[in-house]
């Protein structure tokens, strides 16, 4: 199926659904969770709604339908489809979004209203989004990092691989890694009681125990191939000891040096196929700063996983191969 490219905006600031008349938000709620289709129940009529979630380049938030979707809804409803759809370029990210009752929905659009302006200032204010998802989230920064894209292409991925939803749904054509793609999982487990800098800790990091998994995923409902784990404790001269340290339930503890834990990290991210690697982490400064301390090559590490999941740019019924490398931390 060819991937969607253009999306219409169904609640909040200037939203394409502002359009239809006689129907308020109240009503709109109604009409869209009383669909029983496949279009917007994939599962079943007894499954969640799907929607489509974007991220701009803001870091602003819009709920959205697909034109499949839309233009189904509008031919049900007799309404006039809107004009001027969003592309699906113009977003960081697109990825699904399932409410199981018309709470759910009635929040989410509430979270999207607009609240009333300053009638003192109404006038000299330049009118932009203010609700409660995106005040904050109004004017775009290339040079802000956007962790919400970053959070809903992990979700995208998660869902691609548990075949939960379509990729063309979501702007992105079938991925040619689909079925083999490798995921490590890697946690550094710094000193707890270190109060030195930021700056300081990221130069010299003081690390008493790191873990990881490493596997290959061909489908999350198959057995996972090629899967270890280790949980790796620092031999350290001054005997750091995290006071809350647990012993992990799913593997065996190894001890070592940091020479080893080094030759242990390239061991473990020496990766010559082109199968998509992605690393999740939860601190990527200082994963970047011990990985390029045990002499692996950071630079060619992607933040994020917007490359892996690129959305259509026009209506093309094709879509060029990826690369020979691609490695990713997220």
């Amino acid at each position: 199926m060819y991937p969607e490219t253009e999306f219409f905006q169904i609640s909040g600031f200037r939203a394409h659904s502002n359009g239809f008349k006689k129907y308020d938000d109240t009503s709109l709620i109604n009409a869209i969770f009383s669909d029983t289709s496949k279009l917007l129940r994939p599962g079943g009529q007894d499954c969640p709604i799907e929607l489509v979630l974007g991220i701009l380049p803001s870091g602003a938030s819009y709920l959205l339908m697909s034109t499949e979707q839309m233009l189904a809804f509008t031919h049900k409803h007799r309404l006039s489809t809107p004009r001027s759809p969003w592309r699906a370029t113009d977003f960081l990210s697109l990825s699904p979004i399932y409410f199981d009752s018309r709470q759910e929905l009635s929040a989410k659009f509430a979270a999207y209203r607009q609240r009333p302006r300053n009638k003192n200032r109404r006038d000299l204010e330049e009118t932009q989004d203010n609700s409660q998802a995106n005040r904050g989230y109004v004017r775009t920064d290339p040079d802000v990092v956007h962790y919400r894209a970053y959070f809903e292409n992990q979700r995208t991925l998660y869902r691609l691989l548990t075949r939960d939803v379509a990729p063309s749904k979501i702007g992105l054509a079938q991925p040619s890694w689909l079925g083999n793609i490798r995921v490590v999982s890697l946690v550094f487990g710094e000193w707890t009681v270190d109060n030195r800098r930021r700056d300081d800790c990221l130069n010299d990091p003081r690390l008493v125990e790191v873990g990881w998994t490493d596997a290959l995923f061909a489908n999350v409902f198959e057995p996972i191939t090629g899967s270890s784990t280790v949980h790796l404790k620092l031999k350290t001269p001054s005997k750091m000891i995290n006071p809350d340290s647990k012993s992990p339930h799913f593997s065996e503890v190894v001890e070592d040096d940091e020479a080893g834990l080094y030759l242990r990290l390239r061991t473990l991210l020496s990766h010559e196929s082109a199968i998509p690697v992605v690393i999740l982490v939860h601190d990527e400064a200082m994963a970047r700063e011990v990985l390029g301390r045990a002499g692996i090559d950071v630079e060619s590490y992607t933040s994020g996983l917007t490359d892996l999941l690129p959305l259509s740019l026009v209506e093309v019924r094709c879509v060029s191969p990826v690369g020979p490398t691609h490695e990713y931390l997220s």
